[in-house]
């Protein structure tokens, strides 16, 4: 049985495009690296799998749970009424220890709730007054689903190594969303082959940008991804 700490929810609050930023306090110290993941242990729930928001200095575990489906509205409804929760210990290897060393630009890539991981690893960075310059990337179909959009932007203007792009799909199809993304990053950089990339989104997303880049000179091996491990591509 895999390890689990007690949590209690110290804040819900509902933020744009129908998404709930979770604050959950562990009991007892609880030890992970920016970029992880956890999952909520709850009887009557299955695979509650969320990246952690926050960085690891940070006295609480914040989660960004997308709401409108009836999992998520139920385990919304949960947290409110029972204010204590079980988490497991931290898994993922979608950290900046994955990468090789490098102090090339880094590029965050992030659709929807993918934010999280974004938000987790620059403010960890952050922590530790890293200079590198850092790119973000965040693209959704509507505004309202940029939900931490000050957040991002408040980085930009008080760091002058941190860069955002905020990308609105509205107007078009939600598959060019992906090229937009890539057509966003070209414009930065006309040589990649000194970039590192944490790509956060869908399967689609991840390998559709993975590719594209690659065919402008991005090291394949610079990049990292959750989905690289829970959806691997078939070995050609």
């Amino acid at each position: 049985m895999a390890t689990q700490t007690q949590a209690t929810v110290h804040d819900i609050k509902a933020l744009s495009g129908d998404v709930w930023r979770v604050l959950l306090k562990p009991i007892e110290p609880y030890v992970y690296s920016a970029g992880q993941y956890t999952e909520l242990l709850i009887d009557g729930f299955e695979a509650l799998y969320f990246t952690i928001g926050s960085a690891p200095h940070t006295p609480c575990v914040e989660l960004h749970i997308q709401g409108g489906s009836d999992t998520n509205n139920r385990l919304i409804t949960y947290l409110q009424q029972q204010g204590v929760v079980n988490i497991a210990e931290a898994a993922g290897r979608c950290t900046i220890a994955a990468l090789p060393e490098q102090t090339g630009p880094l590029l965050f890539v992030a659709s929807g709730t993918g934010f999280s991981q974004v938000k987790a690893i620059v403010e960890d960075l952050l922590h530790h007054q890293s200079q590198r310059s850092l790119y973000i990337y965040w693209a959704s179909y509507k505004l309202s689903q940029l939900y931490m959009l000050d957040k991002a932007e408040h980085w930009a203007e008080h760091n002058a190594n941190i860069h955002s792009a905020m990308l609105i799909s509205e107007h078009s199809h939600w598959q060019d969303k992906h090229q937009m993304l890539v057509q966003s990053i070209m414009a930065d950089h006309n040589n990649l082959t000194d970039c590192q990339a944490v790509t956060c989104g869908s399967p689609e997303m991840v390998y559709t940008v993975l590719d594209t880049l690659c065919e402008h000179g991005f090291n394949p091996e610079q990049m990292i991804s959750d989905v690289f491990d829970f959806a691997p591509r078939a070995e050609p």
